[in-house]
């Protein structure tokens, strides 16, 4: 099979959730059909080195990479944001919606024999006039709607605030609208799906859970630093850049006063400067920016921390720690969608307090941190990305049969 596979960021390097996901499907389909990826580049700095694109080429039959005209300025980013007041389109859809990626699929449409359209992520809805009549599925990652909703519930800055709850009836009605339009929408976790047919999709939705490589993120057996708690996760995004500043002025100065030997490392690129500063004064605070393997450091924690408070599907970070055996504190939607049970295989808490409290109980009853362990990563086993390979195939070949059947 011939897929086009439509992409809103590119999927190498691995560094964040959004691209682990795109990156394990992508390279799943690879394994079995031909696959042209034409993606969106939102670090480039990353993403459009030519080992990663090399990379990716390498189980690619081509790969398209694009930048994205509204981010290359600030004076871009705000007039695309002002005139979209006056758009009944959500902005996100305005802001994928570029010449020249509609050209380059048109030309791919043209001289390719696409069997089948992957389109990875919602805003890219706005291409499927160039392929309607073609077998398509969309696959969501959150839903979209919900997230910008919670997004606003605790966005203190009032005009951004306004901004949010501007567009949050118009994403939805775009994000309700599109699954209509495909012959598979794809869902991460149950509770997605739920969400989903609340608002009125009629759709067909299937669940294609998130996962984890249970061979690479495994125990290395490195020593774990006494008294250590993680925060991993690329800072920009905002869902992550919300949590660990609630983390960072919220929960960390209770867990300092209350367990002053605590040993605090943040891993991943864009930290908040506050908290970067506050890491050349206080020695128990290390930032180590963008690294290229995240598993040393989650190897030596003893605790892994995930505030979230902004976002749906699941979190693949939650899945990767766990295969790697980590005693887990999270928010209640930080381990939205997933099969975890508080107490057996992960601690939920989400007030700051009960957060702290948390924590400090992993890391002082070694007993209870280990059977968390040893919990976490049986609960990974099932999450392992071949299983969900499996998974996506079917869905491929259903939606490809079902299209053919409903045309002929």
């Amino acid at each position: 099979m011939n897929i086009l596979f439509l992409s809103t960021r590119s999927p190498y390097p691995l560094i964040s959730g959004h691209s682990l996901r795109t990156y394990h499907i992508l390279k799943g389909a690879a394994q079995k059909h031909n696959v042209t990826l034409v993606t969106f580049v939102q670090l480039p700095e990353h993403e459009l080195k030519e080992e990663h694109l090399k990379h990716l080429r390498s189980f690619c039959k081509a790969v398209y990479p694009f930048r994205i005209p509204v981010d290359l300025s600030r004076l871009k980013f705000a007039v695309s944001l002002f005139l979209n007041i006056f758009s009944p389109l959500p902005f996100v859809a305005k802001k994928y919606d570029v010449p020249a990626v509609r050209q380059k699929i048109r030309e791919i449409l043209k001289t390719e024999n696409i069997d089948l359209v992957h389109v990875d992520m919602l805003p890219l809805r706005v291409y499927i006039n160039e392929f309607e009549k073609l077998p398509k599925i969309l696959v969501n990652h959150n839903v979209e709607s919900i997230r910008l909703y919670r997004w606003s519930q605790v966005e203190s800055n009032p005009v951004k605030k306004a901004y949010l709850g501007m567009q949050y009836p118009k994403l939805k009605a775009f994000e309700r609208s599109a699954m209509e339009k495909f012959d598979c929408c794809v869902v991460v976790s149950e509770k997605d799906k739920e969400l989903l047919r609340g608002m009125g999709v009629q759709n067909n939705i299937v669940v294609v859970p998130n996962g984890t490589d249970t061979t690479f993120f495994k125990p290395m057996g490195r020593e774990k630093i006494e008294n250590s708690v993680l925060w991993f996760g690329h800072m920009d995004v905002h869902t992550n850049k919300d949590a660990v500043l609630y983390f960072w002025r919220e929960i960390f100065p209770l867990l300092q006063k209350q367990y002053p030997q605590v040993r605090m490392t943040f891993v991943g690129t864009a930290p908040p400067k506050e908290i970067a500063d506050a890491a050349k004064r206080n020695s128990h605070v290390v930032v180590t920016g963008f690294v290229d393997d995240i598993r040393p450091y989650v190897d030596e924690a003893s605790v892994v921390v995930m505030p979230i408070r902004i976002g749906g599907g699941t979190r693949l970070k939650i899945l990767d720690s766990m295969a790697k055996g980590k005693a887990i504190v999270s928010t209640s939607v930080g381990s939205e969608g997933l099969k975890v049970t508080d107490g057996e295989n992960i601690l939920i808490a989400d007030e700051p307090e009960d957060f702290v409290k948390k924590v400090i109980r992993l890391l002082i009853d070694d007993r209870l941190r280990q059977q968390i362990s040893e919990n976490a990563v049986n609960l990974a086993k099932g999450y392992d990305w071949n299983h969900i390979y499996e998974i996506q195939e079917q869905i491929y070949q259903k939606t490809l049969a079902n299209h053919i059947t409903f045309r002929g």
